[in-house]
């Protein structure tokens, strides 16, 4: 039964795809030898030295607008790289920058494209990841009624800052879906463009391929990899892909080599495989893009988007990174390809945590996002979530309207405004929960022990996870303030009483988090034999230790752009994870 409710899922909303179906009324005839050729114009007039690409060769435009590809039709797809003057045409936020390619290699087909002129000189981007789309814990209401006003209040807070023509796009980072729950969540990536539509997604979006964005009922064997994404290319297009906005060559490409072994673990939600994958690139994506990266100017900004970050932070270092890569050869072969460039920003998801490493050796910016679900939108998730500490006099749980989402490390969910200038990138965390101007949150340890003391839940947690921290036991006179977009240009400076005292980077655990998510997943479902929750998640915190319990901080953070951001907090401060709080929507 689930299986073929799954079929028919397959069958839905594939006719609502942003592939450019345009024709150009410009003459281009066919050539011998050459199987996808086509006219690329603005407004009926040729566009000459235009990139396109099948994903495999690249060619340009020629004065008359023609294209011409010896095309073996591997990839099923045609796309075109527009110049940094140029734009696509877009349906439903999706850009038309592709057409499928319908007939047999044998046979030359035209597809046309159409761009249109647009002033780069300054722009901005909203960087995301993680959407994790399914039928389950209300994620469609979430994303539409307190998502889209918080992005459609950046919208107006750019125009407000760089102009209102600045333009003004977005790079979805991958998982827009949740493999899990295709079946039993009646959702799957081929429904993710009516959402879009569906919520008047505001700006132009360009997609990248998540780990979750498999088809998971194609299994282990030949081409499995390419098959498991035919799923995504029918709803999205392309796996891999390029383009140009001002100075700024954009790369987006899938790193993800999906395995999908044969197993029972995820039997109960109707799925076949383990949904196993390696992280690197698959050779003829590399080969593209050695091709592609040939073609720019490499002393304009680079920025390649993926999903699985390429540097990762172990979890019990705060400062060393290591690759994220299953092959170390993989990844020195990308890096090798991309070190020409003076400047080279990766951005990235898959995580749920906040962060930006420098490699300065390689002039690589890594950009990690925090997910817009959090963990899976439970945190938010109306009357289920976590329950007041402290029962009722006969017991029972008292429920309450959702919380925040929350990721792993503390952050609350969230997205990156990008702005370019000419050759000059910036950016700024916003989360869902709070202003732009707010890019911290300070926590009163002695009020979060006092709030843990009183809790026989929290005793339960800690006798069943006791690598957990035990907040009962925290030192005296403690706030860990967690900055959620901090990386080591970022400046801290705590003030008690007046006087400057020091902010500690540390390791650790965040109590919103431990009573938001790993509450409900433990306390509130009865999980106390579950090993994954001894895992501790760190996030970008300081430990600060004050003089005394009722001293006021003055607590300022400045970051890379000298933007300061700052908060006063009165102590005591009161700490209760199921107090109600007004919901932040972009007003």
């Amino acid at each position: 039964m689930r299986l073929a409710f799954y079929i028919i899922l397959t069958f839905i909303g594939i006719n609502g795809v942003a592939q450019s179906t345009f024709t150009s009324i410009l003459p281009c005839n066919a050539k011998p030898g050459y199987s996808v050729y086509g006219i690329v114009e603005h407004q009926g007039k040729p566009l000459s030295d235009v990139i396109v690409s099948d994903g495999y060769e690249i060619t340009r435009t020629d004065r008359q607008g023609c294209y011409y590809l010896k095309s073996l039709k591997r990839n099923g797809y045609v796309f075109v790289t527009t110049p940094g003057n140029y734009t696509y045409d877009v349906k439903d936020a999706l850009p038309q920058f592709w057409a499928n390619l319908k007939l047999p290699q044998t046979q030359a087909e035209r597809h046309d494209f159409h761009l249109n002129k647009a002033n780069h000189k300054s722009y901005s981007f909203i960087g995301m990841s993680d959407i994790h789309l399914a039928n389950y814990y209300d994620a469609q209401q979430h994303l539409r009624e307190k998502v889209m006003p918080v992005v459609n209040d950046a919208i107006g807070y750019i125009k407000r800052t760089y102009g209102k023509k600045n333009k003004i796009y977005s790079i979805n980072c991958g998982d827009s879906s949740y493999d899990t729950y295709w079946v039993t969540g009646s959702y799957t990536i081929r429904d993710f463009p009516a959402t879009l539509k569906d919520i008047k997604y505001p700006t132009p979006m360009f997609c990248v391929m998540g780990n979750h964005d498999n088809d998971p009922f194609e299994l282990a064997g030949k081409d499995v990899d390419f098959r498991a994404e035919q799923a995504y290319r029918d709803a999205l297009g392309p796996t891999y892909y390029s383009f140009n906005i001002g100075k700024v060559h954009f790369v987006v490409l899938d790193n993800i080599i999906y395995n999908n072994k044969p197993g029972n673990d995820f039997a109960k939600m109707g799925l076949p495989g383990q949904k196993d994958y390696t992280i690197g690139f698959t050779s003829n994506q590399l080969d593209w893009l050695r091709k592609d990266l040939e073609l720019q100017d490499h002393s304009s900004p680079l920025v390649v988007c993926m999903h699985n970050p390429v540097h990762l932070r172990p979890k019990n270092d705060l400062q060393v990174y290591k690759h994220n890569f299953t092959d170390p050869q993989n990844l020195k072969e990308f890096l090798s390809i991309v070190k020409p460039f003076a400047e080279t920003h990766f951005i990235d998801g898959h995580t749920h945590r906040n962060f930006t490493y420098r490699n300065d050796s390689l002039n690589i910016i890594d950009h990690n996002i925090s997910s817009i679900c959090g963990n899976w939108w439970r945190t938010g998730f109306k009357g289920y979530d976590t329950y007041t500490m402290g029962r009722t006099p006969k017991g029972e749980k008292v429920y309450h309207e959702g919380h925040d989402q929350i990721n792993p490390d503390g952050t609350p969910s969230g997205f990156y405004i990008f702005h370019v200038d000419g050759k000059r990138i910036s950016w700024q965390y916003q989360s869902l929960a709070d202003p732009i101007d707010v890019q911290f949150r300070a926590f009163d340890m002695n009020e979060v022990r006092r709030y843990s003391q009183a809790s026989s839940d929290f005793a339960d947690f800690i006798n069943a996870y006791p690598s957990r921290c035990d907040f009962r036991k925290v030192a005296d006179n403690q706030v860990w303030l967690n900055v959620w977009a901090w990386d080591p240009t970022w400046k801290v400076k705590v003030y008690e009483d007046g006087k400057e005292i020091p902010a500690k980077f540390a390791l650790l655990e965040n109590p919103e988090f431990v009573y938001w998510y790993n509450f409900f997943m433990t306390v509130d479902n009865g999980r106390f034999t579950s090993p994954s929750y001894n895992n501790v998640k760190h996030g970008m915190a300081f430990r600060i230790k004050c003089s005394s319990p009722t001293s006021t901080l003055d607590i300022e953070v400045t970051d890379s752009f000298g933007r300061t951001y700052r908060q006063t907090m009165k102590r005591p401060q009161a700490f209760d994870p199921n107090a109600k709080k007004k919901h932040y929507l972009g007003i």
